[in-house]
């Protein structure tokens, strides 16, 4: 079971998960959708892995990258959360090309796939709940991004118990951690706040976890042959606000905001997001729907079944974000603070 392919593997996710299976001994393929280009995969090549092109939207490409593969490790899918057509260009991919690569799997006779989804697929509760488990489903998701892969998870299910195919899920939160050589809408806020591109702090309540603790549940799950179902990869959670002050402790010279928007003028956000990109470009980060998911509930998870049942251990939350403001300074920033 040690030949293994890793899709989306140029991702902060698969590249840290690739890394990790390669170090453990694993025989690692990798599909991009362009293997000939070398800014996406210099740093797959420097792991000396087979890389091969695929494409999640392609079958054919996808059974061609699984053959004679023991297991597939389903990591590519869309994360984006402002996309301005977000049927074709996030539900759309996700969906159909997450049901295609475990399609590919089971006709190439692999034997065990880890399917990546996302915390979004349980939802979020109200201030003070109980943390969600992995009985819980997003029915009600507003968010294109969290409706996509909460669908495309039950699909997923359905088709493998259908056709029996040996299929465990991973459900991590906001990821943290340094390997990322473009961002995500989990770490750009990072560089916005190294920059001075934080106006205020928005009362939000995030679930976060570290990278290399992600890709690391995918192995222990993979390793086990008693894993089944799903699979909570989180640390903690977080208010922003909180997240702010772990960051200034770790670097004091890292200025923050000094206000928190009061709760009752989040529906302004969207509009304040969309001016600062049209008018200083910062990247855009909030819709109306995302606004409308998070906005008035929080994230809170329980992680009580991966650690029980695989033994699994994230590292303190503090480390992460400390080796996400080094990694961001010397990836995106270098002298510029």
């Amino acid at each position: 079971m040690k030949k293994v392919l890793v899709t989306g593997a140029n991702g902060h996710l698969g590249y840290n998960l690739t890394r990790l299976l390669v170090d453990d001994g694993y025989q690692v393929r990798v599909s991009v959708r362009d293997k000939n280009n070398s800014e996406k995969t210099r740093h797959l090549q420097n792991l000396g892995v087979e890389i091969v092109e695929a494409d999640i939207m392609n079958p054919q490409s996808l059974k061609k990258a699984m053959c004679e593969m023991d297991g597939v490790f389903q990591v590519a899918a869309v994360y984006n959360l402002t996309a301005k057509n977000p049927e074709r260009n996030v539900k759309y991919p996700i969906i159909t090309g997450g049901l295609n690569v475990i399609e590919a799997a089971k006709e190439e006779g692999v034997r065990k796939v880890v399917f990546t989804s996302s915390i979004v697929a349980l939802g979020t509760v109200a201030p003070g709940d109980l943390p969600l488990t992995e009985e819980r489903w997003n029915d009600q998701a507003i968010e294109p991004y969290a409706q996509a892969k909460t669908e495309v998870e039950k699909r997923a299910w359905e088709f493998a118990t259908k056709n029996q195919l040996n299929m465990v899920a991973i459900l991590p939160s906001a990821m943290t951690g340094p390997g990322f050589y473009r961002h995500t809408p989990s770490t750009i806020g990072f560089e916005q706040l190294l920059r001075g591109q934080v106006p205020f702090i928005l009362p939000l309540t995030l679930e976060f976890v570290d990278v290399r603790d992600v890709a690391r549940a995918h192995i222990l799950a993979y390793e086990n042959d008693r894993a089944s179902g799903r699979y909570i990869a989180s640390c903690s959670s977080l208010s922003m606000a909180d997240l702010y002050k772990m960051i200034q402790e770790i670097d004091p010279e890292i200025k923050i905001p000094s206000r928190t928007l009061p709760r009752g003028l989040l529906k302004i956000v969207p509009l304040l997001d969309w001016l600062g990109n049209k008018l200083i470009k910062t990247p855009r980060f909030a819709t109306r729907e995302f606004i409308k998911e998070y906005g008035y509930r929080e994230q809170s998870v329980s992680n009580r079944r991966a650690k029980t049942e695989l033994g699994w251990k994230p590292i303190p939350l503090q480390e992460s974000i400390r080796d996400t403001v080094a990694w961001v300074k010397e990836t995106f920033i270098g002298t510029a603070i």
